[in-house]
């Protein structure tokens, strides 16, 4: 490391990494068992269906997105993808009370803590850097 490229100038910083890898192993997870086993991760749902393997391609999508985005080291790119994210999460959460779905109501703070929060605060880290860079 020579003194023009301090820690400051790294493509990330770990809190940052951190949270990226969080949200890829969990949302894998969570694609990964649906696609294996629907019953186990959604409520009145016995099998693969239309729905559901929506739900699989989207968060499958979104994980393509975040390690294309980390190749490319594009802040842009994770940015991006980190507010889809953000966006498709708080939706679901919002979706789950408008329609009062019982069944995974108890599974919104770990979305909240685990996927909304963290999100945010990378999200709002790379508007800044992206910021300064003009």
């Amino acid at each position: 490391m020579n003194k023009n490229n301090g820690p400051a100038d790294g493509f990330l910083p770990i809190w940052v990494w951190l949270i990226v890898f969080v949200q890829i192993l969990l949302v894998s997870f969570f694609s990964a068992g649906t696609a294996m086993n629907p019953a186990d991760f959604i409520p009145g749902v016995s099998e693969l269906n239309y729905v559901t393997q929506l739900y699989v391609t989207r968060n499958v999508t979104i994980i393509i997105g975040m390690l294309g985005a980390l190749l490319l080291r594009s802040h842009t790119g994770l940015l991006v993808v980190l507010v889809v994210r953000l966006l498709t999460d708080i939706a679901d959460v919002i979706t789950v009370y408008a329609m009062d779905v019982e069944a995974i109501k108890s599974s919104v703070p770990m979305v909240v803590i685990s996927l909304i929060v963290p999100a945010l605060l990378a999200s709002a880290y790379l508007r800044a850097r992206i910021s300064r860079r003009g």
